[in-house]
Order: structure tokens, then C-alpha cells, then sequence
């Protein structure tokens, strides 16, 4: 009987090793275009409007949206800047980015203040579990940084039930040793 069974068993893994055949795709290219059109306002004030060719394009991901689709350059020959530190800020509808670059045409200084930004899913699954039947009707997202990087981010919540409002700043945790966020009251 026991032979019966591992006669059945290795007949089956031989069938179904060669039931599986590879099936060969055709070879596809990617190619990328800027999307996001950024118009120019007031060069010697260093203000700069964003046209989104989708919603929250911009603020999704500000610093590297600039990096992408902004030519310093040319926002320097216009500006009549060419060896100073550029100021810059650039907004859209739903906030704005600030951006220090050195003479070298390197960022040194980011700050972004956006409203009504998506809480990321596990922040919201925390916040919810914290204020259990409460609503967040809008909020602001805030951070700051040298370079490239992000040095400090928060997000400012509102929440409401029924007649009763609270305001709560949630700072977004580096490490998965704290926990997800930080909650308190603002």
C-alpha cells in the first residue's frame, strides 16, 4: 500500500512538472515625458504656478516633481540670478513648496505645507483606531528638509463628532521600532 501511494505521489509531481511550458512575450519599451507643466509668473520674486496634468501630481511627491520638470537655468537667464542664491516657490492649488538653491544650482533648503493630503494608510488605520467614531474632516501636511531629503513631516488633523471638534498633530514615525506615528493634540 505504501508503495501504491508513493507510485501515485511521484507520478504526480512528474505530471505536473510537465504540465507547465514557458510562453515567451514580446519585448516591450517604456518611455517617460514630463507631465506636469509648470508656467512661469513673477521671475524676480522667484514665483513660480504649477499646472497638474492630474490631481495632487504636485504634491505627491513636490521636491522630486521640481527635480524632473523645472529648468533652473532657464529660471536663471530670465531672472537675471546667475551666480546667487535662488529663492523659489512654486504652488498649485492645494499648497505650496519653498526652495533654497545655492549659486551652485544645488538644493539646500525645502519646506511644504499642502492641505487635504491623503493621511498614508497606516497613519489613517492609526488615527482611526485612536479616535474611534470621530471624522477627519480636512487636514495639512508640513515638512521640511535639507537637500533632497525630508528632515521633518507632520500632519496637522482636524477631526469632528457630532458638536464636539478636536485638532491633533500626528508626526509620521522613521522607524518601525516606535510604532507608526506619534498622536497628540495639537
Amino acid at each position: 500500500m505504501k508503495k501504491i501511494i508513493t507510485l501515485i505521489l511521484v507520478a504526480g509531481w512528474v505530471l505536473t512538472s510537465y504540465s507547465q511550458e514557458v510562453i515567451q512575450l514580446e519585448e516591450t519599451t517604456l518611455n517617460f515625458e514630463p507631465t506636469g507643466e509648470i508656467v512661469f509668473e513673477d521671475y524676480s520674486n522667484g514665483i513660480v504656478r504649477v499646472r497638474e496634468n492630474y490631481q495632487r501630481q504636485f504634491q505627491s511627491n513636490a521636491i522630486a516633481f521640481i527635480h524632473e520638470n523645472f529648468d533652473l537655468n532657464r529660471f536663471r537667464k530670465e531672472s537675471g540670478n546667475d551666480d546667487g542664491d535662488i529663492y523659489l516657490t512654486v504652488s498649485s492649488s492645494n499648497g505650496h513648496l519653498k526652495a533654497i538653491y545655492n549659486k551652485n544650482n544645488e538644493l539646500v533648503k525645502t519646506f511644504q505645507r499642502f492641505n487635504d493630503v491623503p493621511l498614508p494608510a497606516d497613519v489613517r488605520n492609526q488615527v482611526y483606531a485612536s479616535y474611534a467614531g470621530w471624522t477627519l474632516t480636512k487636514d495639512r501636511y508640513i515638512a521640511y528638509g535639507e537637500g533632497s531629503n525630508i528632515d521633518s513631516e507632520k500632519y496637522i488633523v482636524f477631526l469632528e463628532r457630532g458638536n464636539e471638534r478636536e485638532k491633533i498633530k500626528v508626526i509620521p514615525s522613521r522607524s518601525s521600532i516606535s510604532g507608526v506615528a506619534s498622536i497628540e493634540k495639537y
